[in-house]
Order: C-alpha cells, then sequence, then structure tokens
C-alpha cells in the first residue's frame, strides 16, 4: 500500500514538473486554410498539423491559442514575444537566432506550376538549371515572400530584377490563379497541398507541374527564445510524433 502510494506521488510529482516546464498556453498565429494542414471553417480550425500540436501541448498540460494574425507579421511577433510558436517552420540561420526549432515533424517537398502555354514557349524550364537561369532573367513568379525554397532559389529570389517582376502573395490559392490567368509565369507549391486540392477539385489541365524538386526540407515547429525555454522545447520533442508523408 505504502509503494503504491509512493508511486503513484512520484507519478503525480513528473506530471506536474514536465508541465512547469512549459507556459500554460502557446499563442500561435494562423490566417487562413492551407489543406491538409490547416482547414479553417467559420469559427473551427482543424487540419494535420494543427492537431498534431494540440495533442502535443496537451502531454505537457498546456493549450493551444490560434491568434488570427495575417503571415507578413508571424515571423517579428514570433521574434518579439508576441506569439509563442509557429508551425510549418524551415530551418535558417536567421530565424535560429531569436527562435528554438523542435525536431522534424514532417517533410515539406517544393515543385513549381505553370501553365502549359508557357512550357510550350519555353521547354528549357523541364530542367531546374534552366528554369533557375530563365527565372533571374524574365520570368514574373508568385511565391509566398516569408517561405524558405533552398539556397539555389534564394539567391534568385533576390536579383533586384527579380524583386521587382515578382508578386508577393501569401495564399497558395490565389497564386495557383494568377498562373491560370497567366499573370503570373509560375508558382511555387507544396506537394501535400497540391495533392489535397486535386483530390477535392480536380486537376486543372492548362496548368503543369514541372518534373523536378525544387526544395525539400524538413519542418519544424519554432518556438520565441522570449518566452520559452530550451527544456520545455527538449520535453516536446520527446513526445513529438511526425507525421507520415501524403502519397498521390
Amino acid at each position: 500500500m505504502r509503494s503504491g502510494l509512493l508511486l503513484l506521488g512520484l507519478l503525480l510529482f513528473c506530471s506536474r514538473l514536465a508541465a512547469d516546464l512549459c507556459p500554460a498556453e502557446f499563442r500561435m498565429p494562423y490566417n487562413s486554410s492551407w489543406a491538409p494542414y490547416v482547414q479553417v471553417q467559420d469559427e473551427s480550425v482543424t487540419g494535420t498539423d494543427i492537431e498534431l500540436i494540440r495533442n502535443l501541448l496537451s502531454g505537457v498540460g498546456a493549450e493551444l491559442k490560434l491568434v488570427p494574425l495575417p503571415e507578413s507579421r508571424a515571423l517579428s511577433q514570433l521574434a518579439q514575444g508576441q506569439v509563442d510558436m509557429i508551425f510549418a517552420a524551415s530551418y535558417t540561420k536567421e530565424r535560429a537566432e531569436y527562435a528554438w526549432f523542435s525536431k522534424a515533424y514532417r517533410t515539406e517537398t517544393n515543385q513549381l506550376i505553370v501553365h502549359k502555354q508557357l512550357l510550350q514557349t519555353y521547354p528549357q524550364i523541364n530542367n531546374k538549371a534552366g528554369f533557375l537561369a530563365l527565372a533571374a532573367r524574365r520570368l514574373a513568379g508568385a511565391y509566398n515572400p516569408k517561405g524558405y525554397y533552398g539556397d539555389e532559389f534564394e539567391q534568385v529570389k533576390q536579383l533586384p530584377q527579380v524583386v521587382q517582376r515578382s508578386l508577393a502573395i501569401f495564399d497558395a490559392e490565389q497564386r495557383l490563379e494568377l498562373v491560370l490567368s497567366q499573370r503570373a509565369d509560375y508558382s511555387i507549391v507544396d506537394s501535400g497541398w497540391l495533392l489535397q486540392r486535386q483530390a477535392q477539385q480536380g486537376e486543372l489541365p492548362a496548368l503543369a507541374v514541372l518534373p523536378f524538386v525544387l526544395y525539400q526540407a524538413d519542418i519544424h515547429l519554432m518556438f520565441s527564445k522570449k518566452t520559452i525555454t530550451p527544456a520545455c522545447v527538449e520535453k516536446l520533442n520527446t513526445l513529438l510524433k511526425p507525421i507520415k508523408p501524403l502519397k498521390p
């Protein structure tokens, strides 16, 4: 009896210790649907990433507080400690100056989508090197300006002439519409999002996905160094279970 009580007390102590490592509430920004990762309908916010995070935080006795916030402000508010975490983040040295990164919880694959007429005019873009060379010279892209798509594209993206031609659009559906209407030459799409869209709405016959991967990276949760401790991140990492990739 006494040993049972001691064991129960130890379990309660360990549970309380784990909870004390982390705050009771994590503020996380979101803005619009990005299926399958985030799905917003009226007041309901679900999706594979959202549910993973809710389950993860419950393991340390914490709750997720979703904060409606434009994506353009999310990183700066994380750096300032005005929000506690961001999901679907690629690791960069710049971001690591103000944020802790969890271990990877899924892999993101970025591909390029173009109008088929553009592909007929410039068949060399079927090759990654050919696409990057032409993108630097004349193509107008529509992509998330806060997204990171690998060092090769970053070099192109930062060229003054490319900056002038580019369309900074956060919403993936809007970017797709720009390519469909030929107001943009290409868009960068997440393969998981594209598979989900095609399953729900069907394929767009006027568009083509270029046959190479622009960038593939591990995806992490980011935590503000101003509000979350390394011990809390370490505890969350022990509970974090990666999401299995979607299959075509």
